[in-house]
């Protein structure tokens, strides 16, 4: 089995803007960069994507081309940072982002979620993919998921999800 991890393309939205759960659009240049996001992915038998439209636009486009399946899981959204999401960083008050960024698996912003609960979430989304029973899967989803995806797939703890990065439009293989 094979997974293709693949990051969304780069979204419109001023750079220091707090976005995860935040339903951004892409850019204006979303189509040119989504087809190039797709040259580097091979064909794939089934699609699983967040339902985020940053996401969903690339998955249907790989829906389209390659002719197969998209299931859209809520579970792959990006981590939920309650009411700081569409703040500029510079605008949430530096002793509650300190004391979150300390400790962000068993902290959450204000009415946010940890990345403890982002976890248990793609857990439960990397079960119903993997027991999907086809060959190559495609996975279009946020850079939090995505990493946690991989070590999922690898079988590596949750806390090396920072060991990795994927950026915007790129595509990452895993044999399994």
């Amino acid at each position: 089995m094979e997974f293709v991890l693949i990051r969304h393309t780069a979204c419109d939205i001023e750079p220091g803007v707090c976005y995860g759960r935040l339903d951004v659009p892409l850019r204006s240049s979303a189509a040119e960069d989504i087809e190039r996001t797709l040259r580097s992915v091979p064909g794939v038998s089934a699609i699983f994507a967040s339902p985020s439209q940053r996401c969903d636009r690339l998955a249907r486009r790989l829906a389209q081309r390659d002719a197969c399946e998209l299931t859209l899981l809520p579970e792959l959204r990006e981590l939920d940072f309650g009411a700081w999401e569409g703040l500029h960083w510079n605008d949430v008050p530096r002793e509650l982002s300190d004391r979150w960024a300390d400790d962000p698996w068993n902290r959450a912003p204000p009415d946010g979620e940890t990345e403890a609960q982002l976890f248990e979430r793609v857990e439960r989304a990397y079960h119903r993919i993997a027991s999907c029973g086809v060959a190559r899967i495609a996975i279009v989803a946020h850079g939090g998921p995505l990493r946690l995806m991989r070590c999922l797939i690898l079988g590596l703890p949750a806390s090396e999800r920072w060991s990795w990065s994927i950026a915007t439009g790129e595509a990452h293989r895993i044999a399994r």
